[in-house]
């Protein structure tokens, strides 16, 4: 009988020691899970201090001389609170880019401001990547790209005018003082001032008799001072910009036979021709 206890004490001794070990088991798992779940809510507490910009609208077209504008938000992270400056690259040549403010101060919650871009009548046309960034000290943004589209505007043509300063007479030149009417609002630089000659009335009795003047009886000396000659809006003049009556365009009546009576009296019809670039 002692024999039989014996075999029925071993196996009860064997079942308790393994629920031992399980139960150990699963007590390191659940030590284990809770730990790395404390390590994760502890990191999310803390994101790191920044900011980031938002512009609008993200693409934009305006004729050559105008201007565009771009609404700018600031919105800081990870509690940050300070004061931001604002910058843009990319300009196309001749425009020129004002922030309003200039420095934002941001935190805790975003600040707005605008970007305006103004171009100019000689803005060369095309499409053009802005990036705009913001920083605060050694803080700074991600670089935020808007498109501006620059095409050709509609530009009142600019005029020129002008008489002989005298009368003409066989071999004799006299100087043109060209006048220039600007209708703008910014001054013209005016290049390739040209003055010809593109008809003749003469006078009856030069008709009658069947006497001829022709341009060819005439000479035309065009200016000679220096380009550009700045143009302002409104009237202006070579003799108003200082420009000496030798450097003016001049016409010479030719000394012949020929024109002596039949040039005597004529009035001559003048056309002027230049190019006006916009500052």
């Amino acid at each position: 009988m002692q024999s039989i206890q014996e075999l029925f004490h071993s196996p009860l001794r064997i079942v308790r020691a393994g629920a031992k070990i399980l139960l150990v088991g699963l007590l390191l798992v659940t030590l284990t899970s809770g730990v790395v779940l404390a390590a994760g809510s502890n990191g999310n507490q803390n994101p790191p201090k920044g900011i980031t910009l938002q512009l609008a609208p993200t693409s934009t077209s305006v004729t050559q001389g105008t201007t565009a504008s771009y609404n700018v938000v600031v919105q800081p992270s990870g509690g940050f609170v300070g004061n931001v400056s604002l910058t843009i690259s990319g300009l196309p040549a001749g425009a020129t880019a004002s922030f309003s403010p200039t420095v934002v101060t941001a935190g805790p919650g975003s600040a707005p401001a605008n970007l305006d871009v103004s171009t100019t009548s000689a803005t060369p046309l095309g499409t053009y990547a802005l990036s705009v960034k913001g920083t605060s000290g050694t803080l700074q943004s991600a670089a935020v790209v808007v498109s501006l589209t620059v095409t050709a505007g509609q530009h009142q043509p600019f005029t020129i005018s002008g008489d002989p300063t005298g009368f003409l007479a066989p071999g004799n030149a006299v100087p043109i003082n060209l006048q220039l009417t600007n209708p703008g609002n910014s001054s013209l630089n005016v290049t390739g001032l040209t003055v010809s000659i593109t008809g003749i009335t003469r006078t009856a009795q030069a008709v009658a008799n069947n006497r001829p003047c022709n341009p060819s009886d005439y000479a035309v000396t065009q200016f000679s001072g220096s380009y550009p000659i700045s143009a302002p809006p409104g009237n202006s003049s070579l003799s108003g910009s200082g420009i000496p009556a030798a450097r003016w365009p001049q016409i010479r009546m030719l000394d012949t036979s020929l024109n002596q009576d039949g040039c005597k009296g004529a009035t001559l019809q003048l056309s002027y021709s230049g190019t006006g670039q916009g500052n």
